[in-house]
């Protein structure tokens, strides 16, 4: 996501999904719900963590969340086709899943949503990761996203209509620690496990957990890029903004009325307008391709519209402004359930027996309301391969390779080893079976090549084999 001569870097968005499902009108319990999920996969790959030949990664996470890890992606409007690829990929297994329950004579009916919260307090999340350089000081990142991320709902919040209170963020009232190692405890903006996913002497991953899971994809696509935005502005080295002295309170506040003075680091006060147009202000230098040059314009065009109080395309904008209509319509009062019925029904995905979208934001986007900025081909491309050239492509091919031959295979994000060929055994040609892959850029590999080759041709040694369930 930057001009030539610029270090690259790679970008990836982690998705937990809501989920229900009922069986002959009863309720199912989580656990339950998504293990039914997740039967086909455990019946075809002996597990509900899988690697997919798109390079992205489905899994079955704590908590009895589906979760969908997209490939790789080295630009913004990539990593929307990735996410889109995922909602695809969880809406068909939904439909296998409800098949096979049908086949055996109970019907389950699954329903699946892109948010972050439930009627009942829970909570899951959308984790973004970004690759730095290991050279880059973690203090003046952290300096320059801590305000930048408390702020950006006004960019980047899904938007919350529960029990007659608005909230910009769905995430913004359960977030509980500013930097942390943990991730479901303390729930911070930033973790800081080190985990690069690459060759650790080039590489972290910058692992952040402030942001809502968004449906719509222009507001998406503009929350990467203002995240790349501010990255660039932080390993530049200019002094960071002046921001909330109290980080977690100024989120807080900002959740209900972005234009709330807090008490800032130093005299007087900021809202979350001043600290976004500081930001933006700063952001200006960085901007040298084509996607940053659209995506500052945007940004900039979303902070004066809400600024102006005019729609401004933002989601959490989008969404109050619809339910905020209907109720007009209906003489609903703020806290009539139903609004919090429809504001639950904007995050739906899939479609009824009509071929119609389920959810308020998909039927938006449907009908022209909203802007969409993928197609359903590249979106259908991307659920086989990854749509950015990066080593996702190499790891997806070796995947599809593994899965044609009935390879007996541990996949990574950064390694892939066969266990059945010749040589793993052998300490002096093990590399030729396991191989790292630390270049998150190579999308290309000649030892992947060969070794795809083999597995298709050789016979099997040694193999480890695995629990397979009954069907």
């Amino acid at each position: 996501m930057g001009a030539q001569g610029r270090p690259g870097r790679v970008h990836g968005v982690e998705t937990e999904y809501g989920l229900t499902a009922s069986r002959a009108g009863r309720r199912l319990a989580s656990d339950e719900a998504a293990e039914r999920l997740f039967a086909p996969v455990a019946r075809s790959r002996a597990s509900t963590n899988v690697f997919l030949g798109n390079g992205g990664r489905l899994y079955l996470d704590v908590g009895a969340h589906p979760e969908y890890a997209t490939p790789e992606c080295r630009d913004a409007r990539s990593l929307v086709v990735a996410q889109r690829a995922g909602d695809v990929l969880l809406e068909r297994l939904a439909e296998r899943a409800a098949a096979q329950a049908g086949a055996a004579g109970e019907p389950v009916a699954f329903r699946l949503f892109r948010n972050n919260v439930d009627s009942f307090g829970n909570t899951w999340g959308s984790h973004s990761n970004h690759l730095v350089s290991r050279d880059a000081d973690p203090a003046a990142l952290s300096a320059w996203l801590v305000p930048f991320l408390v702020s950006r709902l006004v960019v980047s919040g899904a938007g919350r209509w529960r029990r007659g209170r608005f909230t910009l963020s769905q995430r913004g009232d359960v977030l509980g620690d500013v930097v942390s190692n943990q991730t479901t405890r303390a729930r911070p903006l930033i973790n800081t496990r080190d985990e690069p996913h690459a060759d650790p002497a080039r590489h972290r991953r910058l692992h952040l957990l402030a942001g809502d899971t968004l449906t719509l994809e222009e507001p998406a696509w503009l929350a990467a890029v203002c995240t790349e935005l501010v990255l660039r502005v932080a390993e530049s080295g200019v002094a960071p903004p002046r921001g909330p002295a109290e980080p977690l309170a100024a989120l807080r506040a900002w959740n209900t009325d972005p234009d709330a003075g807090v008490p800032a680091e130093g005299p007087g006060e900021v809202s979350a307008h001043t600290v976004q147009r500081a930001c933006w202000e700063a952001a200006a230098a960085q901007v040298d391709d084509e996607e940053t040059r659209a995506g500052h314009a945007a940004w900039g065009r979303v902070l004066d519209a809400v600024a102006a109080g005019r729609p401004s395309g933002a989601e959490w904008d989008t969404k109050r402004r619809l339910l905020t209509a209907w109720a007009a319509a209906h003489g609903a009062s703020a806290d009539d359930p139903r609004l919090d019925a429809l504001d639950l029904r904007w995050h739906e995905l899939g479609r009824d027996g009509n071929g119609r979208p389920r959810g308020l934001a998909r039927l938006a986007e449907a009908r022209g309301q909203v802007p969409r900025l993928t197609t359903d081909a590249e979106v259908g491309a991307a659920v086989g391969t990854a749509p950015s050239p990066t080593r996702a492509r190499v790891r997806g091919a070796l995947v599809d390779a593994a899965r044609a031959a009935g390879r007996d295979v541990t996949v990574d994000w950064a390694r892939f080893a066969v266990h059945d060929l010749a040589g793993g055994a052998d300490a002096a040609r093990a590399e030729d079976v396991a191989l790292a892959l630390d270049d998150p850029f190579a999308d290309t590999d000649p030892r992947a090549d060969t070794l795809a080759a083999r597995m298709a041709s050789e016979p099997r040694v040694g193999r480890l084999g695995g629990f397979v369930p009954p069907a």
